[in-house]
């Protein structure tokens, strides 16, 4: 009778332990800047996640040692520009075991130069203007205004419960967006592109974009919150 006692006191323990649990992320930022106060206090209000902060050059270094499997999910908030062909290489393979990586606003305009990684975010920003499929393309963006939002894809876990909204932010315009793009949100707003946030396929992975959140007013938007909190959820059950 005790032992029967004393195992159902473990499987309590154990579960009380379970759900309590906290997924882990690395929060990866640098090269451009950022409201840190506002940002991180997003962070902790989102809920089930505990997060180590990491800055370029040194996440890249990371993500290319056995370190990066401590994480259930990697959050892309730099704007970067420096990458070896080792760590590329790191990239791929993780990308290709199934690793959840979510990516933030700014991310977009990352690694000008290695074209590669337009195909795993599904989209690219170009900071000047260059020719592609005879036309020139050249990246905008603006400051400070107000965004209708349109949920693309109300049926996905990622925009669950959230109607159309409106959020004060930043607008990115004439960036281009891949063909195996599945999106999530989109905008009507004139200095925008249309699609503002979408998942993409790459390898075992499927990769999570979405354009929103520059500053304070961004950071402190509940749509927003409750956008970034079901995506992260979304991307690490979806890569276990």
């Amino acid at each position: 009778m005790k032992s029967l006692l004393m195992t159902f006191l473990l499987c309590i323990v154990h579960l009380a332990a379970i759900s309590q649990h906290k997924h882990r992320l690395l929060v990866i930022t640098g090269g451009h800047g950022f409201e840190k106060v506002p940002f991180y206090n997003m962070m902790d209000s989102l809920g089930n996640f505990s997060y180590d902060r990491i800055e370029q050059p040194k996440a890249n270094e990371l993500i290319a040692s056995p370190e990066v499997d401590r994480y259930d999910a990697l959050v892309f908030y730099d704007m970067n520009d420096s990458i070896t062909p080792v760590q590329k290489q790191a990239y791929l393979r993780l990308l290709q075991k199934g690793k959840a990586m979510v990516f933030l606003h700014h991310s977009l305009v990352s690694y000008q130069n290695w074209d590669e990684f337009q195909r795993i975010i599904g989209g690219k920003y170009y900071e000047k203007a260059t020719m592609v499929n005879g036309n020139s393309v050249k990246s905008s963006y603006q400051h400070d205004v107000i965004i209708p939002v349109k949920i693309e894809n109300p049926a996905h876990p990622i925009t669950k419960g959230l109607a159309d909204f409106e959020i004060y932010d930043e607008v990115y315009g004439n960036f281009l967006t891949g063909p195996t793009i599945r999106p999530l949100l989109s905008t009507t707003h004139p200095g925008s592109s249309k699609y503002i946030a979408w998942t993409n396929p790459f390898g075992r992975s499927e990769v999570l974009f979405i354009q929103l959140g520059h500053g304070p007013e961004a950071f402190g938007n509940s749509n927003y919150r409750n956008l970034l909190r079901q995506g992260i959820e979304w991307s690490i059950k979806r890569h276990r």
